[in-house]
């Protein structure tokens, strides 16, 4: 890599030659560059004058788990300037490259570059770097790129790449959370100013979604406080539970009233996203706890408040079911053995909540089956009703006969009801 003033001459010089060139007609329009299409000529970059963009949201996460590998401090990659900063980027890229098979260093292979990378004009790249990454590991020494103007403002580069990398008629390969962190990035960062609707339409969301996954992010954030990880993004248990948090999002606006439940419900589903059901889908159990959330709850309030006491309680300690589930949710020292706050009993925890799901469902399915034959007299009465015979029904003995069957079944249920009456 070389020095940003050493990358700056160069660049401007580059790109001088390439536009006083009459000759050249290579042009390559980036679609929306503040609200218009910006058509610059492509240039030949030698890649010693290009650097990663260490800002570039697709990698936080890749980033945090190598400074957690290497036990480096989180400021390791605060300086991009840095030498060393630089070739652990670019080993990141190169392994997501990897991560990908053998098809992409493949394509680069055979096709190098379809579209060139776009850089700052001191050689950062906005858009390419995992390609500019395979390429060098492929002994590619020049890149195909195009400069943006010298005046690029933070927000001119963040709604661009927003635009190229995450907004839905674009996206590839981000991870969820790398992309919601960017999201919330653009209503948090002060250089970017931006307000819930212009970062809405440029990801070609409505307000609404943009709310949604700015929700889903403080509940990541709300998880990994709860599991005394704070800031660990790359928590490998994270990985798989983009909708699970999506549908905790969604449910917890039921209980916006009630907050101890909206707690109870979020909790709950903390622990069992972090010690997993031995049997069956984790998304399956999710989803059976919302919806049968109210009753869980009743159940867990039940179990509870019929734990063995703490002996080590004084005796003037006595709560009742909800001050223990106060305990349950804020963590005070009381008297129950059974919080979701309590990492030391996340196991236990999990299984009392995922027994109680389990009983739940099978009760719910004993009333169904319960009211199951009221529920189809109900329809065959309903359809019975509308029904008329005349000359013109068709199969006039098949009906007669499907009619008495009727009759004998509906006679035998009327016998069967006298002798529960009896």
């Amino acid at each position: 890599m070389k020095p940003r003033a050493e990358r700056i001459e160069y660049i401007r010089r580059v790109t001088k030659v390439a536009e006083e060139d009459n000759s050249n007609k290579n042009y390559y329009a980036i679609k929306s560059w503040r609200d218009k299409p910006l058509h610059r000529k492509i240039v030949h970059i030698d890649s010693e004058y290009l650097m990663f963009r260490i800002e570039n949201s697709r990698t936080e996460i890749q980033q945090l788990a190598y400074i957690r590998k290497n036990s480096l401090g989180k400021e390791f990659f605060n300086d991009p300037e840095s030498p060393v900063v630089q070739q652990t980027q670019q080993e990141i890229l190169t392994e997501m490259v990897k991560g990908k098979g053998r098809d992409l260093l493949d394509d680069l292979k055979t096709r190098r570059q379809e579209d060139p990378c776009i850089i700052t004009y001191d050689g950062y790249i906005v858009n390419g770097n995992r390609r500019t990454a395979g390429l060098k590991h492929l002994g590619v020494r020049y890149i195909d790129c195009v400069v943006l103007p010298e005046d690029a403002s933070p927000k001119d580069i963040y709604l661009l790449e927003q635009l190229l990398q995450i907004a839905q008629d674009f996206r590839e390969d981000y991870h969820w959370i790398n992309e919601l962190r960017n999201i919330r990035k653009g209503k948090e960062d002060s250089r970017l100013e931006l307000t819930d609707k212009e970062l809405a339409e440029n990801l070609r969301l409505s307000t609404q979604e943009l709310k949604i996954k700015l929700r889903m992010i403080d509940l990541i954030d709300a998880f990994l406080i709860w599991r005394n990880f704070p800031g660990e993004y790359d928590y490998s248990k994270l990985d798989d539970t983009e909708e699970i948090f999506r549908q905790l999002e969604k449910s917890s606006r039921l209980y916006i009233k009630d907050n101890i439940k909206q707690e109870a419900l979020r909790n709950a589903i903390f622990t069992i996203i972090e010690e997993r059901p031995s049997k069956g889908r984790l998304y399956g159990y999710v989803i059976d706890l919302i919806r049968t959330f109210d009753q869980v709850y009743e159940k867990m309030l039940q179990t509870v408040s019929t734990d063995p006491p703490n002996h080590e309680e004084t005796k003037e300690s006595n709560p009742n079911a909800e001050e223990l589930l106060d305990n349950l949710i804020d963590n005070d020292q009381g008297s129950t053995n059974f919080s979701f706050d309590s990492q030391e009993n996340v196991l236990e925890n999990s299984s009392k909540i995922i027994e109680a799901i389990l009983d739940v469902k099978e009760v719910n399915k004993e009333r169904k089956d319960a009211e199951a034959v009221y529920e189809s007299v109900s329809a065959a009465l309903r359809e019975l009703q509308g029904l008329v015979i005349d000359n013109d029904t068709a199969k006039l003995g098949s009906v007669r006969n499907k009619l008495e069957q009727i009759i004998t079944n509906a006679e035998r249920l009327l016998r069967e009801l006298k002798e529960y009456d009896e």
